[in-house]
């Protein structure tokens, strides 16, 4: 019996081992960056904004948040979540570069966030550009499977309902992205059944303007966009007997869906590592 039991306890010995020798070590954050580059469909394209915003490159990897805007509440919630590579759409330092100007590097709310993510030994990854330039677009695609209405076309993204009136169509947006504060121009009682899709800040004219001046296009869902560009447009539309509209649903709510399709994509190729999205909160709230 005593040999026995010393027979097994020696196996066991022995089995542990061998079982760590098996286990996969974990991902780098090189690693999983690679391995999105290969993913990108048709190829990675380089460029100046897909790229580490601060972190290590070659710490492990203990698991893996994506999120529009790494704001403080992000950074808190993965590390909660066992998190320390954060890859988000949007720059993580207030301006469109990541740079630091002058008059910010002495400032205690970025040093503050600095701190934080270096304390927590965070790596920040910014994924882009190349979101855009996946095939499909990475956040128009995630826009369009949160809303769940018919793709009729990629280029541009066209989304077609039943016909319904603008102001319903508006209703359902709202109550869908539980956002304040939803800007609409346009006759209430327009019908409505093909939208046009154009979130977060287009960067030309012929992306937001151009979308609304097609035919098959009754209103454009927008992220946000400068006044003088398509809130004239469409008011001007308007006054002039055309049936046109606008909704504007802010950068982050049109574009956040993307950063959820990510996570999800990301999944089937960075298997065993744990992947979460992470939603940011509401920012603001609209007095009654």
């Amino acid at each position: 019996m005593k040999f026995r039991i010393f027979f097994f306890s020696l196996l066991l010995a022995f089995q542990n081992p061998l079982h760590a020798q098996t286990r996969e070590p974990s991902l780098t954050v090189n690693e999983v960056i690679a391995k999105i580059k290969q993913n990108v469909k048709p190829q990675w394209v380089t460029t100046r904004t897909d790229t580490i915003l601060i972190g290590n490159a070659f710490d492990a990897v203990t698991g893996i948040a994506t999120c529009m805007f790494a704001d403080m509440n992000i950074l808190k919630r993965a590390v909660a979540a066992h998190c320390n590579l954060i890859i988000t759409h949007e720059p993580i330092f207030y301006n469109a570069t990541d740079s630091i100007p002058d008059f910010m590097k002495t400032d205690q709310v970025l040093k503050d966030k600095v701190a934080f993510i270096k304390e927590n030994k965070l790596t920040l990854f910014r994924f882009h550009d190349n979101a855009h330039r996946n095939h499909p677009d990475q956040i128009l695609q995630g826009l369009a499977d949160e809303l769940k209405w018919k793709i009729v076309s990629t280029s541009p993204w066209i989304l077609e309902v039943k016909k319904e009136t603008l102001a319903s169509l508006v209703d359902s947006v709202k109550k869908h992205f539980k956002v304040e504060g939803i800007r609409v121009i346009g006759n209430p009682d327009l019908e409505i059944s093909r939208i046009g899709l154009v979130p977060g800040l287009a960067p030309t004219l012929q992306m937001h303007i151009g979308v609304l001046q097609r035919d098959d296009v009754d209103v454009i869902l927008v992220g946000e966009a400068r006044e003088w560009e398509d809130y004239v447009y469409t008011e001007d539309a308007v006054m002039q007997g055309k049936k046109k509209a606008a909704i504007f649903i802010g950068h982050l709510k049109s574009e956040e869906p993307g950063a959820k399709y990510c996570a999800d994509w990301m999944k089937t190729f960075i298997p065993g590592t744990n992947i979460v999205f992470l939603k940011n909160v509401n920012y603001w709230w609209t007095p009654k």
